[in-house]
């Protein structure tokens, strides 16, 4: 009983203490190491950006989520001037801990845009003359004339310093002419009679002169009726797609020629005009005359100037622009022939228009000079607007080699997707050609080349007797039999060769010698020459000795095959890429027609 009594003692003594410390230990609601702890902003940045000067304010944004309600109070924010900014951005929120965020906002100095200080030709009549920045010019700008504001005659080198805070400095250049007014009619006509050459872009050796050949070299049918030595067959043969350019060269220059027409009559012309100008030294801008059978118009605007000569047999339009040193004509001789053409250091672009009958004759090339590199354009359309026959060519040419790669057809049931031809710049031989065709819904990739070119051939003949799909029958080496092709498919009749020789389609430049005066003539004609399809390149030497057990060495020159299918696809896919791009509606419209002042104008007006 005593030890029950002890035990319940214990627990209310235990008790009793537990409640006493309880009573004396109270939890302060107050105190701060009770609260939970602020949240931190995660997320959110703010990046650097930089902008381009436009006379609009910039400015940097918090990116990133945002609790809701949250406070963002941006410094230095919100610029227009060019310059670098520090911009703050405080993040504030009553359950969140502040954060402030530091980026750099730049705005760079814009470039002026549309701004030019042009040549200006003046006549000396004592006065100060000066040059000045055309444009709109930005507000705050200051501009520097440095050897302007001239009296005397002379050419002076202009420049004028351009700056501005929100803009990168520009500098511009140009010449302030003063010219004696004895010599003024002299310097207009001198930039304007500048006559383009279509040929100062292909290389020397294929001017007519270094093409021609004395007498007509050994060509066509009759020619090869006996053995004719491989070695004799002239190589400077002119392939159908040169041939087009060939012909618009020679057809432009020609046309082109009847400047000389103006040149005859330039010193006539300078000594009228100049009459004019020292009797309206104040107004030389608009001058008309009848000058040795020539009605004669020069008119002036700025950088600027055109000169009209026209007669019975001629009208001859000549317009430079000083500015972009270009020179553009445009000739024509009656209502059907025309030429146009505009001209710069390196780059030509003309066209030649023949209409007969209603159905025109439209010719359209252009050439880009790039170092020693020229690359060119060429559109021929026969036809009318509505109705055309449509060559398109691509032409190369650096100091190894000039290429033209063309679309023009055999036969109107040919589609021809390339038809490239290789020659020398060196010597303008062919080194061949390549073309890639649909006949009758086959397909053909064919390379031809020069039998003297090709190992093995010595002597040709060929006579007029069809032989399978040959409209000839050829002999080589002397042989009594025919030279035997092969079949792309021997078990199909009408197979496509793997290799033939056929009668092809050239031209021949020609001199010509009558009253004392030379010429150079193109003449058509037709040259055996070699074919072999670019899958049995490799298999030539044996297909040929299996059909002529005598052609022991026949090989193909690799090195001029190599030089044709080199550039062949990239070629290809140019042609194919500019083959839409002009209409005969555009070249009609670049030619367009004869100024209103050979009709029945007095004065120039435009």
């Amino acid at each position: 009983m005593k030890k029950f009594w002890l035990t319940v003692a214990s627990v209310l003594t235990a008790t009793l203490i537990s409640l006493s410390l309880c009573a004396c230990s109270p939890v302060d609601k107050n105190d701060p190491s009770s609260d939970e702890k602020p949240q931190q902003f995660t997320g959110v940045t703010l990046s650097d950006k930089e902008f381009t000067y436009d006379g609009m304010p910039h400015s940097l944004a918090v990116s990133g989520t945002l609790p809701e309600n949250t406070n963002v109070t941006y410094q230095n924010n919100a610029k227009t001037d060019a310059g670098v900014y520090t911009v703050t951005a405080e993040l504030s929120h009553e359950n969140y801990q502040s954060k402030i965020l530091t980026a750099t906002l730049t705005i760079n100095k814009a470039d002026f845009v549309g701004l030019t200080l042009e040549n200006k030709n003046f006549i000396h009549l004592g006065q100060t003359c000066s040059l000045s920045v055309s444009g709109d010019i930005p507000d705050g700008t200051t501009i520097t004339y440095t050897n302007n504001d001239q009296n005397n005659i002379g050419v002076y080198n202009v420049t004028a310093t351009l700056t501005n805070p929100n803009y990168n400095t520009l500098t511009l250049n140009a010449q302030l002419t003063i010219t004696a007014k004895s010599d003024f009619a002299v310097s207009v006509l001198s930039s304007l009679l500048k006559k383009p050459d279509p040929w100062a872009f292909m290389p020397e050796a294929f001017l007519p002169e270094n093409m021609a050949y004395a007498q007509m070299p050994i060509s066509g049918m009759n020619a090869f009726a006996a053995d004719v030595a491989v070695s004799r067959i002239a190589t400077k043969t002119i392939g159908k797609q040169l041939n087009v350019l060939y012909e618009g060269l020679l057809d432009a220059a020609g046309v082109i020629n009847k400047i000389d027409l103006v040149f005859a009559i330039q010193e006539a012309v300078a000594n009228a005009y100049q009459t004019f100008i020292n009797n309206n030294p104040d107004k030389p801008t608009n001058f008309s005359a009848e000058i040795a059978g020539f009605k004669i118009g020069i008119l002036l605007d700025g950088q600027k100037s055109l000169l009209l000569a026209g007669n019975s047999v001629v009208s001859i339009e000549l317009f430079n622009d000083a500015e972009t040193a270009a020179n553009t004509g445009r000739i024509q001789l009656t209502d059907g022939i025309a030429v146009k053409y505009t001209s710069t250091e390196n780059s030509l672009k003309f066209a030649v228009k023949t209409t007969a009958g209603g159905v025109g004759n439209l010719k359209q090339i252009e050439f880009l000079r790039d170092g020693n590199s020229v690359t060119g354009y060429l559109r021929e359309f026969t036809g009318t607007d509505e109705t055309n026959l449509k060559t398109t060519a691509v032409i190369t040419s650096d100091p190894q080699q000039t290429i033209v790669m063309s679309d023009k057809r055999e036969t109107d049931d040919m589609i021809i997707n390339g038809y490239e031809e290789v020659y020398s710049s060196v010597t303008g031989e062919l080194i061949g050609g390549r073309v890639q065709e649909t006949i009758k819904l086959v397909n053909y990739d064919t390379l031809w080349l020069h039998l003297n070119h090709v190992q093995g051939f010595q002597s040709v003949r060929v006579t007029d007797d069809r032989n399978g799909l040959n409209a000839d029958t050829v002999y080589v080496n002397g042989q009594s039999t025919p030279f035997i092709t092969k079949k792309v498919n021997p078990i199909i009749p009408t197979s496509s060769r793997r290799f033939d020789i056929e009668m092809k389609d050239v031209w021949y430049v020609v001199t010509e010698t009558a009253d004392g005066k030379t010429a150079y003539k193109i003449v058509k004609t037709t040259v055996p020459m070699l074919f072999v399809q670019t899958e049995q390149v490799n298999d030539f030497e044996k297909d040929v000795k299996d059909k002529n057990p005598y052609m022991t060495t026949a090989a193909l020159p690799l090195n001029n095959i190599e030089s044709v299918n080199r550039d062949y696809e990239q070629l290809k896919a140019l042609f194919l890429s500019i083959k839409e791009d002009v209409t005969y509606a555009d070249i009609n419209n670049y030619i367009g027609s004869k100024n209103a002042f050979f009709v029945d104008k007095d004065d120039i007006t435009d």
